[in-house]
Order: structure tokens, then C-alpha cells, then sequence
């Protein structure tokens, strides 16, 4: 599944729009992800006076150092509540996202239908489709001045997702899910966000 960047530019858009609206936006840029070669940006306006709104992106668009398929996006909107100081917090969001990978095990709290090892069933198998996601995030915030400040955070919960199956059988890639309309589905319970966010405020 070809994946492309240009996605990434419209709910932007629409954060662009709502920072019109409100006293305060942050910019974020997660340097955990980035050790990955992952980038993860976001963009955080502050609704209230303990309440905010999200939106994060996060893409890779390359293949793994070992070569094989590692080509992600994901879409997050969040809503946010923080205690009194401002410092913890947690929010509620819902997702989307397209993969072309080999599925994971580590990250994965609940799997009902499947064991989480039997996941592969080759070195060179991966799948790839497309991802919804519905969960918590949970978080810490520590300012180091008037405008730059350090995020860290977990987030995770329910994904379903649709994919196909593939491997590679003498140098060939073959598709390996079974037949019908040729898409497998799985749901789960698992990790799939956080890190340790560089953020910027706009306004004050």
C-alpha cells in the first residue's frame, strides 16, 4: 500500500483554522521518535483553562535498517484534561492510520482471537492495510522556559484494523491471505503511541 505524505497536511489545515479561535497553541516534536526515523509533530490549543485539544501526526515512509517494510502514518485526535499545576494529564482520542510492516507482537496487551506469536509466520512475511484507533493517553509536562517545555507520554487502547498478508517465496512477493475479498481483519487491545515530546508555545 502506497502511503503518502501529503495526507499529513489537511487536519492541520483545520488545527490552523481553530488556533484563530483560542489563546493558546503549542507546537510539538517528539525526539523519541525521531531517534527511530520516525517523526511524530503535533499541534496542541488550548479549549479551556484545564482542557485542550490535540492533533498528532507520525509517518515513515522507508524501509527498516534490515530492509524490510516499515512504512507508517497515523492520525490522532485528542481531547486533554490536566489537574490543578498543569503538569499531569490524560486524554481521550480516536485515530487513523495505513501500514505496510511485519505485525508486531511486543506492544500488543490483548489479542481474544489470536496468539501474539504466531503473528509472522515468515522473516520476510508483513502485511499491510489500513488501521483505526480508539484509546487513553497519559502524560507528564515540565516547563524549562516561558515557551519551551518537554512532554512525556503512553498512550494506547482498541485498534481494528484490515490488511493483506504477504511473503516473499523465492525472491517473489506473494499475497498470502486467504481468498474471498482477500483481506484479513484483527482487533486488539496494545500500545501504539507516546515518547518524549519538544514543544514550543505560540501564544500566551
Amino acid at each position: 500500500m502506497k502511503i503518502y505524505p501529503s495526507i499529513f497536511i489537511y487536519p492541520f489545515l483545520i488545527l490552523i483554522g481553530f488556533n484563530f479561535c483560542f489563546a493558546q497553541t503549542e507546537v510539538k516534536f517528539n525526539l523519541a521518535s525521531a531517534a527511530l526515523l520516525t517523526p511524530n509533530v503535533g499541534v496542541e490549543i488550548k479549549t479551556a483553562e484545564r482542557r485542550s485539544i490535540q492533533l498528532d501526526v507520525l509517518g515513515s515512509f522507508w524501509d527498516s535498517f534490515q530492509s524490510k517494510p516499515y512504512h507508517i502514518t497515523q492520525i490522532i485526535l485528542e481531547h486533554r484534561w490536566y489537574n490543578s499545576a498543569k503538569s499531569l494529564f490524560f486524554g481521550t482520542h480516536i485515530g487513523f492510520g495505513m501500514f505496510t510492516l511485519q505485525k508486531p507482537s511486543w506492544p500488543v496487551l490483548y489479542d481474544h482471537y489470536q496468539d501474539p506469536s504466531t503473528y509472522s509466520s515468515g522473516a520476510d512475511a508483513y502485511q499491510s492495510g489500513r488501521i483505526a484507533f480508539y484509546g487513553l493517553t497519559f502524560g507528564y509536562k515540565k516547563k524549562i522556559s516561558p515557551r519551551l517545555g518537554l512532554e512525556l507520554f503512553v498512550g494506547g487502547g482498541l485498534t481494528q484494523s484490515r490488511y493483506k498478508g504477504y511473503d516473499r517465496v523465492d525472491g517473489v512477493v506473494v499475497q498470502t491471505t486467504p481468498g474471498g475479498n482477500g483481506f484479513d481483519g484483527s482487533g486488539e487491545v496494545t500500545l501504539y503511541r507516546g515518547g518524549l515530546m519538544l514543544t514550543y508555545a505560540l501564544k500566551k
